[in-house]
């Protein structure tokens, strides 16, 4: 008897210890995957642990490589490489395996990510119901770039949250520099028409209202000229229209800039504009991408924006901003030769991107 009750301790003993740890694991496996909602609203459940991106959205890409989170890249779009710097700043970026943005669920599906970003929501609801977890990445707001980056670092967690929250109080910072120092200082804007030149359309291929573009001109305290005329999506604005705005001020960004900006200045129906006749004609800087795109240079270019339009009322050094920004956030130091390249829209070798046709 007393062997039996010795024995029959012992296997109670076991089945408590069993008990518990079964019940110490059933949250853990229902933990394996967690529900974010994306830019459009869609819930969609990814793995508790993100470790293996693929980002099928180009800004997306450039987005994660400048904020330093490129190990976790596995896939990248195949338009990711805009310039000569992410080359430069992210050597690793040119052998992430590269995929267009109609790539098959089933290629997806082999690589086997933890997550993928995509810009098309109809695409991202396609591959989601193919069993690919698709987060849409998008954006065309400063609201929205807020967003995006405040969803990469709850998708990803850890320290890529700290440096997503580091950014955005680094954007915030800026715009509000810009703000205490023209808020009341400026009582009537100028104007501005900013030239998309990231292929050769010439001086009408622009930006209106509900652009990120015309976002970052307020932010600016400058009234994009364009936007009483054309409204996002829109993106060519008529010639005659846009000449009778006589704009003070013209910006121009994207690959073409240096050839568009020796046409505009040799160009017959723009001489008596103001922008042309003062001066005021001006590239926008290139880093991972053109900072006039969808881009982490955003935080750049609206205090860059501000200083240059109006340089008597608001101070921005540029080199000395550019040098730290992508130190903070990249881990890469230029070195002033690099920064200053890079404000007048240089490659690294300190030459045109395109210089003629």
């Amino acid at each position: 008897m007393r062997i039996l009750y010795k024995v029959g301790a012992l296997f109670s003993a076991v089945l408590i210890v069993v008990a518990s740890l079964v019940g110490c694991g059933s949250p853990n496996s229902e933990e394996r995957t967690r529900t974010v909602t994306d830019i459009m609203g869609a819930e969609v459940e990814i793995p508790t642990e993100v470790d293996e991106v693929i980002n099928l959205y180009p800004f997306g890409c450039q987005m994660m490589a400048g904020l330093g989170l490129e190990d976790y890249l596995v896939g990248i779009s195949e338009d990711t490489i805009e310039t000569g710097w992410i080359e430069e700043m992210c050597p690793k970026i040119k052998d992430i395996p590269t995929y267009s943005d109609e790539v098959s669920a089933e290629t997806l599906l082999a690589a086997n990510p933890d997550i993928v970003f995509c810009g098309d929501p109809d695409y991202a609801e396609e591959l989601r119901g193919k069993g690919v977890p698709c987060i849409t990445f998008a954006y065309l707001s400063i609201d929205d770039l807020k967003f995006n980056v405040r969803l990469l670092g709850e998708v990803l967690g850890d320290d890529a949250k700290e440096k997503c929250d580091l950014y955005l109080q680094y954007l915030d910072e800026q715009i509000a520099d810009v703000h205490d120092a023209l808020d009341g200082v400026i009582t009537e804007r100028e104007t501005m028409h900013y030239i998309n030149a990231a292929n050769d359309k010439g001086f009408y291929k622009t930006a209106g209202a509900g652009s990120t573009t015309d976002y970052c001109a307020q932010l600016s305290f400058v009234d994009l000229s364009t936007a009483p005329l054309i409204e996002f999506p829109e993106s060519k604005v008529d010639p005659e229209a846009l000449l009778a705005t006589d704009p003070e001020n013209v910006i121009i960004g994207g690959r073409y800039q240096h050839v568009i900006y020796d046409d505009i200045l040799a160009a017959d129906e723009w001489q008596h504009i103001a922008a042309i006749e003062n001066g005021n004609v001006f590239k926008i800087p290139m880093g991972l991408s053109a900072w006039n795109r969808y881009s982490l240079e955003t935080a750049l270019l609206i205090p860059w924006t501000a200083s240059v339009v109006y340089p008597d009322q608001y101070e921005f050094d540029a080199v000395h901003e550019t040098i730290e920004f992508y130190k903070t956030f990249m881990g890469y130091e230029l070195t002033e030769e690099q920064a200053q390249y890079m404000i007048e829209g240089l490659t690294p070798l300190g030459e045109k991107e395109i210089s003629s046709r």
